[in-house]
């Protein structure tokens, strides 16, 4: 039945466009009358369209958008026409009107996304309330706005590009030293979002929304309301990235020593053994026998103890970097520093970081200095950035395989445009052999096949490495080629642009290259550039760097790579085999040793002593400093018996070094202890080092215990005596392999950092060379204009030859050689070919090795393999292998789209508070009195206080009066001073009463001692700085909570359910917390002249003597904020933003007291009924 109303009615696609089509054809009956008007008119025309908006109220904006849709439309398009030579078709007119819709527009690679764009852009601009464009990366944020630029110019409009540590404004007038910013003239953040439109990167956008919510003035906001938007490449951004939150982040307290010393046990675990990995949920874990090795490895007692928690977490994030993350496929090492690579595009990511301490761990497998873990400052997914914004569109070569969850998720609907001319290319069914050796023979194969007849190939490749591999096989075969991956991206786009050229052979790392069409025959401006860039550098002499003056940009910066590789290989093939064998021997040898060390620990005739210590320690003490209690005297007790057992025991001068270290670690362990015991000093960070201290005296004592034994304390025990003996000589072997090793490592490191450091300082001299030839041609432009020209003309009269030539050879023929997780990265791939109409075909090579055939496929595939006869070298195409492999990427997509949904109902929950905070902030930022604010918080803490210590079913002289006066003085720091004579018959709401008028009045002194305006001043920078801090503790809490909270689903307890309801619990906490901390900042500041002439400092008096100094003036906690160098972007992994205009609300009629009559009238007081909201 569906079937048959579909071919009646069309499907809700064909409606979609037939619904459309009318005003394509509005559009097109105004062209002539555009066409007639002079230049000057299409400002005026603007200015027209704008007067006519201006007076619209805002809920008949959207009509009236549609009113002058036609008219814009046809504006614009006879704009571009003038100004940058291109005409929108009629299908780029219907998909500016789905863009304008808020829609995403599906278009084929090469129908002119980028001319579409500047419709609805225009269109919606008009409202002067900013529109954005969204790309992938900063190149095309740039080079989209000096393309487009001429034409919003020409309108009379203003365009922005907002990049990394950059803002530009387009101006024709501007001319730049570097060519590459041709026409952007520098501008502020600010300004930028003050642009008609501003295009610009996802995590831009994304970072300036949360910079700009951690400003101290709202002048200092760069965005505005987020009106409208239009993402590029939506299916990239809306999807593969959505998985990944943006966090800022600043440096944690921790030091990163732990994290090499967790490192070096990693190597010495063995897989299904000490752990697992599961690939498919990109997981590993330890095993029972795994953790009883860390914990020997480590000398630790128990790795589950609360108190070794994050010993725990280091060794799951260090197995996971070793076990998962690979290098040259997860990520490269580069310039000492480990650089993520996109798993979308395989570019680099420089400043984008993992979280959770991955990154590190991966710093301390490769041995490079290690970056402090950073806590969260303020965090958002991408999903709900770009919810917030009032309208949205997007467009890609890809959406409808994800029609559902753009659905779902966005409210986005999906329209398929249909291509300006039919589509040529022939995709050919998939080939499948049993390894990737025989995959990547047959890959070559038909690459040189294609390469013999003229017909141009792309490879596609998941990884740096598998592109590599393909490169090495190619040069041995002596086939020219171009290698496009995260490691040689500074021409990427003249590479991929060149990709189309006659017995051109292209390999690019997934889509690295997207926004850059390929042209059959070649791109003849790319090469005209190319070319202007060489003859000048001929001029100017050889560059030494390269070796070869004449080569071009892209062929120098591969040649210097590819000489790196070889001296890599080189000492790889002198080290690697022997490092390897004695890798193996130390591992023998310490295994050896931990088993040994496990069974004498088990003889030990101190075990009996140290499991109670252990016990005691775990049970009583970790509690115990956790509560900031006193420590356990049994604690201490046992404690002392076991140094009496071990410092007790002799073992003369063998063990004089082990007790001599134990006695100093006894030494600083009783100092913490003995600081412990005075109340003042029990605070988070001494119970930080309380707890450091600890396991460090622990290890200290196990150390020691082994000294004894190992090296004389074990004679009259056969069995221990000879385990002892066993100990001393796999010590001696593990000593003797690692000596071995290390003396091995050190050569072939150093060859590794010489030929690093030799490739990239070649690298950055020919790049500057570079820079300074392109310098000089702007500084001639006029003879660069006239042989520009002319060079120019000749490439368009080769590329046109050579177009022929390629389409008589067949075209761009795509070449992938691993399929995707996702159908849609494969179906980009495919879409590079067969652009506008041109023909093209493609294939995918597949082996039984892939990872995705390997960890999703692999039973049905070995079954059908062995139903099919899979011989040696020979491959398979079946419509079965098809199908199979589609389950396979079935089964993947919606996995992904599970955790992507997951992973957008936690974060709505992160995402109400989000905003509450946000708007908090911005109110808080707007006004300039919050004095009542802080005397309605203070009123409701004072009332609490009341209610805690008070009992209305209690006489009133039984109350906890001395318990209440304690906790006045420490909130408001003054003393209750209530007479025992006046106690009796005394209400709970009189008492109420009575001590809000007291805050009240105290208050009101601190006031005048202070004078208003630096009370004003103090509650806005108090209240501002205590929601921050608290808000930061919130995040980390909130993580915590979630990690473990799948956890619940074992007792019956819906996770989400039980986060949802912790997540609020925690949430009021903290805004409980913000009240009482305010205002015990407020009542306990202290003003204090430091020396004659010096301005006046406040500071901020505990209750416990403590005293933290702040600048009397708002502007000096301004600055400390403005530190943003010590701010981390990530996106796991990464300037400022503009805020929605704040107005201040100003209230109607007189204030209503707390305790006033409430005005709904109920006859209760305010506070007891419509007050307690």
């Amino acid at each position: 039945m569906p079937g048959f109303l579909t071919r009646l009615f069309g499907s809700a696609n064909e409606r979609t466009l037939r619904r459309l089509w009318p005003v394509v054809e509005e559009v097109n009956g105004l062209e002539e009358s555009f066409r007639a008007l002079p230049d000057e008119a299409f400002p005026e025309k603007t200015a027209g369209f704008r007067q006519r908006l201006a007076g619209v109220e805002a809920e008949d904006a959207a009509a009236a958008l549609e009113e002058i849709l036609p008219e814009a439309f046809a504006a614009v398009r006879e704009a571009s026409r003038r100004t940058i030579g291109l005409r929108h078709f009629d299908v780029q007119l219907l998909g500016g009107i789905v863009l304008h819709e808020g829609k995403i527009a599906e278009m084929k690679t090469g129908e002119g996304k980028t001319l579409v764009a500047t419709l609805p852009l225009y269109l919606n601009a008009l409202v002067a309330k900013g529109a954005h464009l969204v790309t992938v990366n900063d190149y095309l944020a740039r080079r989209d706005v000096q393309w487009m630029g001429p034409i919003y110019q020409f309108l009379g409009l203003t365009v922005a590009s907002i990049i990394h540590d950059a803002s530009f404004q387009f101006d024709l007038a501007y001319i730049p030293k570097d060519y590459r910013f041709l026409h952007l003239r520098p501008i502020d953040r600010r300004d930028a979002y003050r642009a008609d439109i501003t295009y610009g990167t996802n995590n831009e956008f994304g970072f300036d929304y949360l910079r700009d919510n951690m400003k101290f003035s709202l002048d200092e906001y760069v965005q505005r309301e987020l009106h409208y938007a239009i993402v590029d490449e939506v299916d990239n951004i809306l999807i593969d990235e959505a998985r990944t939150p943006l966090i800022i982040s600043g440096p944690a307290e921790e030091s990163t020593d732990k994290y090499f010393l967790v490192d070096r046990i990693i190597p010495k675990l063995r897989n299904d053994v000490d752990y697992a990995i599961d690939e498919k949920h990109r997981s590993a874990t330890l095993t029972e026998e795994g953790v009883s090795k860390c914990e020997r490895l480590l000398g630790v007692a128990n790795l589950y103890d609360p108190s070794q928690i994050d010993t725990l977490h280091h060794v799951t994030q260090a197995l996971k970097a070793h076990t998962l993350f690979k290098r040259d496929v997860d990520y490269v090492v580069k310039d000492g520093e480990v650089i993520i690579v996109d798993e979308f595009t395989g570019r680099l990511m420089p400043g984008r970081r993992w979280s959770d301490g991955l990154h590190q761990a991966v710093e301390a497998k490769e041995r490079v200095r290690i970056e402090r873990e950073n806590q969260t400052l303020a965090t958002i997914t991408i999903q709900n950035y770009f919810r917030m914004y009032a309208k949205l569109g997007g467009m890609t070569g890809t959406a409808d395989t994800e029609a559902v969850e753009f659905k779902n998720i966005y409210k986005l609907d999906v329209v398929v445009m249909p291509p300006n001319k039919p589509m040529r290319r022939t995709d050919l069914p998939d080939v499948v052999y049993k390894s990737e050796r025989e995959k990547f023979a047959a890959v070559v194969e038909e690459i040189k096949e294609c390469h013999e007849k003229g017909q141009p190939v792309l490879v596609g490749t998941t990884s740096v490495e598998k592109s590599e591999r393909v490169s090495k096989l190619l040069k041995k075969d002596g086939v020219k080629h171009n290698v496009l991956n995260a490691i040689n991206h500074e021409a990427e786009a003249n590479i991929i642009a060149q990709a189309g050229r006659f017995q051109q052979v292209t390999i690019a790392t997934n889509m690295a290259g997207r926004g850059t069409d390929i042209l059959l025959g070649g791109n003849p401006e790319f090469l005209a550039r190319a070319e202007m860039e060489n003859e000048w550098m001929r001029r100017a002499g050889s560059l030494q760097q390269s070796g070869k003056p004449h080569e071009r940009y892209e062929d120098a910066l591969r040649g210097l790579r590819e000489r790196y590789d070889e001296e890599v290989q080189r000492a790889g093939d002198e080290y690697r085999k022997e490092l390897a064998d004695l890798e193996e021997r130390r591992g023998e040898a310490l295994r050896e040793l931990t088993e040994v060390h496990r069974q004498i620990l088990e003889l030990s005739p101190y075990r009996a002593l140290r499991a109670r210590f252990e016990e005691v320690s775990s049970v009583e003490l970790i509690p115990a400093v956790r509560d900031h209690d006193p420590v356990p005297p049994r604690y201490l007790r046992v404690k002392g018996e076991l140094e009496t057992a071990l410092l007790g025991a002799g073992g003369g001068a063998a063990v004089a070094s082990e007790r001599a270290g134990l006695e100093e670690l006894k030494a600083r362990y009783g100092a913490v202890l003995d600081a412990w015991e005075q109340v003042g000093h029990r605070t988070d960070d001494t119970a930080r080092e309380l707890d450091e201290r600890r396991a460090e005296y622990e290890r200290g004592l196990s150390t020691f215990e082994l000294a004894l034994l190992v090296k004389g304390g074990a004679a009259g025990n056969g069995d221990l005596a000879e385990l002892c003996a066993r100990y001393r000589g796999a010590e001696d072997a593990y000593v003797e392999a690692e000596r071995l090793h290390e003396e091995k490592r050190g050569p072939y490191e150093e060859a590794l950092r010489a030929a690093e450091q030799r490739y990239e300082e070649s690298r950055r001299q020919y790049v500057e060379r570079v820079e300074e030839i392109r310098e000089q041609l702007q500084k001639a432009p006029q003879e660069y204009e006239a042989r520009h020209k002319e060079i120019l003309e000749k490439y368009r009269e080769v590329c046109a030859a050579e177009h022929e030539k390629v389409v008589a050879a067949g075209g761009l023929h795509i070449l992938g050689t691993e399929r995707h997780e996702a159908r849609r990265i494969d179906n980009q791939l495919r879409g590079r070919g067969g652009r506008q109409g041109d023909p093209g075909s493609s294939r995918f090579y597949l082996s039984l090795e892939d990872d995705l055939l390997r960890i999703f496929g692999a039973d049905r595939m070995q079954g059908l393999m062995q139903r099919l006869g899979m011989e040696e070298g020979v491959p398979i195409e079946h419509r079965l292998i098809t199908r199979a492999i589609r389950n396979a990427q079935e089964k993947v997509e919606a996995h992904n789209f599970d955790i992507r949904k997951h992973l957008l109902e936690y974060d709505d929950v992160l995402n109400k508070q989000r905003e509450v905070i946000y708007a908090r902030r911005r109110d808080l930022l707007g006004r300039d009195d919050l004095k009542e604010d802080v005397l309605e918080m203070a009123e409701g803490l004072a009332e609490d206080l009341v209610a805690t210590h008070g009992d209305a079913d209690t006489a009133s002289e039984e109350w906890g009066w001395k318990a209440l006066d304690d906790a006045v003085f420490a909130q408001f720091n003054f003393r209750l001073h209530f007479p025992e004579a006046e106690r009796a018959g005394l209400r709970l709401e009189g008492l109420q009463d009575i001590l809000v008028e007291k805050v009240r009045e105290a208050y009101e002194r601190r006031e005048q001692q202070f004078g208003p305006p630096i009370m004003r001043h103090l509650e806005k920078l108090i209240m501002l700085q205590t929601l921050d801090a608290l808000w930061k503790d919130h995040l980390l809490s909130m993580d915590h909570l979630k990690e473990g909270i799948g956890l619940r689903g074992y007792g019956q307890v819906q996770p989400l359910q039980a986060y949802q309801k912790e997540g609020y619990d925690m949430f009021e906490g903290m805004v409980r917390r913000l009240e009482a901390d305010v205002v015990e900042k407020l009542m306990s500041v202290q003003l204090r002249t430091e020396a004659a002439g010096a301005r006046p400092r406040v500071a901020v008096e505990h209750a416990d003597g403590d005293v933290a100094a702040l600048p009397a003036e708002i502007e000096a906690m301004e600055r400390r904020q403005r530190a943003a160098a010590r701010m981390t972007l990530s996106h796991g992994e990464h300037g400022p933003q503009e805020a929605q205009k704040i107005e201040t609300v100003r209230r109607e009629g007189a204030k209503v007291g707390r305790n006033d009559p409430c005005p709904c009238g109920s006859g209760k007081k305010y506070k007891k009924c419509h007050g307690q909201a």
